[in-house]
């Protein structure tokens, strides 16, 4: 029975190295995950969560050393910087290449660590993500090293913790915050052309057979004014399935080309298929492109198929104060003002008329 006993007990302690018990994080200190989108860019960190304990006004330069710690045992030496956390290596990721501080760091997870000075700080990401803490960190590793600007808070946090501290169409600002400090950071991100590459792959795949999806592909790229020829290949794609909408949309592409005769084409057709809504959205958008006889003749249009209600009238004052008549916008809006669907619409037909009376353009 003896000679069974060594290789039993062996096999427990392999299945022991890589099977450990689902318990709570060491400590105390909890452990947390945030994450948020820049554009479709997803941003994840993944840390634990230490508390002041009774330490504020110990933690930085006493319990978090200033500058860097001789605790590496790679080193011995004044070479690892705080772990920005508690436990595992603190961990950040980028579904897509972004740029942190100014600096390019491509798609991928990273160990994020601080070091932590009265004035400055040192933001380092690694490329090393499975250590504990920073005892083996090895500055070979580094993908990224930025000095940012700690700032000052004015209550004290108690348990540490980053938040997205700031968020723009094209970046935010990360903030690790704890007792009273906080390090922030900032990461770019080229929305645009992420999106037009992720939308390119797409059109590709089976979502690039539907119709709805083309049309939502060319939308963006012409809402942006970017990518414009294969916006166009999109939209004529999209119009397989005519309505007015891809009609529109497949006008709106020529016109970004300065392609003015094939835009008006593809409307002559198009505006069979409005509704009194798309009619007025169709000459609203020809007085954007300074053409008001083309609006107005839209708007005019616009009554003789659908009558004479508030859309059309409405539609009609805006065309004819593109046109310099205020006199007739001026009737329409009256007119308009009369069969407004509430308040708020008659409240904005005042204003307009207000400005019609000044001799002023209400678009």
């Amino acid at each position: 029975m003896r000679k069974y006993l060594l290789p039993i007990f062996s096999l427990f302690l392999v299945h022991a190295a890589f099977a450990q018990m689902d318990v709570p994080a060491s400590g105390g200190n909890a452990r947390a995950t945030i994450s948020e989108e820049v554009g479709i860019t997803s941003i994840t960190l993944k840390y634990a969560r230490p508390d002041v304990a009774g330490r504020e006004g110990k933690i930085w330069g006493s319990l978090v050393t200033y500058g860097f710690s001789s605790n590496n045992f790679i080193t011995t030496k004044n070479t690892s910087p705080w772990r920005a956390g508690a436990n595992d290596i603190t961990t950040i990721t980028f579904e897509h290449d972004v740029k942190v501080e100014g600096k390019p760091v491509k798609a991928g997870t990273y160990g994020l660590h601080y070091a932590v000075w009265p004035d400055s700080a040192m933001l380092i990401l690694t490329t090393q993500t499975l250590a504990w803490g920073s005892f083996y960190y090895d500055e070979k590793e580094d993908a990224l090293r930025a000095i940012i600007k700690p700032v000052a808070l004015d209550k004290s946090v108690e348990y540490l913790k980053y938040e997205f501290i700031e968020h723009k169409e094209k970046s935010c600002t990360i903030a690790m915050q704890w007792e009273k400090l906080s390090l922030p950071f900032k990461v770019d991100i080229d929305v645009e052309n992420i999106v037009v590459a992720t939308l390119r792959d797409q059109m590709k795949s089976q979502k690039g057979f539907n119709a709805a999806n083309m049309l939502q592909a060319a939308q963006y790229c012409l809402n942006k004014n970017i990518n414009l020829e294969e916006a166009l290949a999109w939209s004529i794609r999209a119009n397989g399935t005519k309505s007015f909408a891809t009609m529109y949309n497949l006008s709106t592409a020529y016109e970004k080309l300065n392609r003015i005769a094939q835009a008006d084409s593809v409307m002559v057709e198009g505006v069979t298929l409005a509704n009194t809504q798309q009619y007025a959205a169709y000459g609203r958008n020809l007085i954007r492109q300074k053409r008001a006889d083309k609006a107005l003749e839209i708007f005019l249009a616009n009554k003789t198929k659908n009558g004479d209600n508030f859309a059309t009238n409405q539609g009609l004052m805006f065309g004819y104060a593109a046109k310099g008549d205020f006199k007739n916008a001026m009737m329409h809006a009256e007119k308009a003002k009369t069969q407004a669907p509430n308040e708020g619409a008659k409240k904005a037909l005042d204003g307009q008329i207000a400005k019609l009376k000044e001799g002023k353009d209400v678009n």
